[in-house]
């Protein structure tokens, strides 16, 4: 039985099915005509989340569930689907903000509605921004598939096999030398697993520091071997649903604040100088951005 999630209009579904279906290949985000999905663990039990996105609705399902779920596992899936939705986000207040900028004011016109697409969880934020670190989103795609088809735990729905993102407790037994074998440098394999430990030993507590400001959500973050500011801005941005997180170390944004704005502010220093104009929205300045070049990245 499915149920209607609530949600904040301006909404663009098919923006939001675009993204998520970047790679047609994917193992973990399958988008088939207007439905998304995924399978995600919740307290520990696994269920195929499907969403239902079409004239301005959002219909949730549960397409099976590992085992028989609780009243409070049901909630969380609620909770889980309105955060990667980003049902709560404000954009008024974003068109508001940025009106102030005429050419973020334009971008915010022409992509109306359209939301930042959040993962189920943190982990798995930062385990995407780790196997994206200095390669194209191709390869990423790749080592994604890779990751989660030969770490990633599988449930059967319908008959047919789905894939998770690896948990912490998987990924945190595993050696540099194996991870590897997917075709992760040796770095971004000891990133992954250290970051994995961390979950597991409570060193990483992401309910925590999900009680922090952006600043020092980030630092936070920025304290895991092998996560820089660009890595942790990111995961501030789509797994926490920050809506001020600006990852001016990003190369494809830099390219498209030159391309809008002029090659002033094609840098770090330009895309901070920048941000001044969309203060407490910057993810969402980022996110357009990126959305205007030719191949959006993110």
């Amino acid at each position: 039985m499915s149920q209607t999630l609530t949600h904040r209009l301006p909404f663009d579904a098919a923006a939001m099915l675009e993204y998520w279906h970047r790679d047609p290949h994917d193992a973990v985000d399958v988008v088939e005509g207007a439905t998304y999905r995924r399978v995600v663990t919740l307290n520990g039990n696994r269920t195929a989340l499907e969403l239902h996105l079409e004239d301005g609705v959002i219909a949730l399902r549960s397409a099976a569930w590992e085992r028989a779920p609780r009243a409070s596992e049901r909630a969380a899936l609620r909770e889980v689907a309105a955060h990667m939705v980003g049902a709560d986000v404000d954009l008024a207040a974003f068109a508001r903000a940025v009106a102030g900028d005429p050419k973020m004011a334009a971008l915010e016109r022409r992509f109306v509605g359209v939301k930042v697409p959040q993962t189920p969880t943190p982990f798995d934020a930062l385990l995407w921004a780790i196997l994206g670190q200095q390669i194209t989103t191709a390869l990423a795609h790749a080592l994604k598939r890779k990751l989660a088809t030969t770490y990633g735990e599988s449930m059967l729905v319908r008959g047919t096999a789905r894939h998770t993102f690896p948990s912490p407790e998987r990924l945190a037994v595993l050696d540099t030398e194996a991870l590897g074998a997917i075709g992760t440098t040796r770095a971004k394999s000891r990133a992954i697993v250290e970051a994995a430990r961390a979950v597991v030993e409570g060193s990483l507590d992401f309910e925590a520091i999900a009680r922090l400001e952006t600043e020092a959500l980030i630092v936070q973050l920025c304290r895991l071997r092998g996560v820089g500011r660009w890595t942790a801005e990111y995961v501030a941005m789509r797994g926490f649903a920050r809506t001020d997180s600006l990852p001016a170390g990003d190369v494809a944004l830099q390219r498209a604040a030159g391309a809008v704005y002029g090659k002033q502010y094609a840098d770090p220093e330009g895309l901070r100088r920048l941000a001044g104009r969309w203060r407490g929205w910057e993810s969402y300045a980022t996110f357009y951005l990126w959305r205007s070049l030719a191949r959006p990245a993110g």
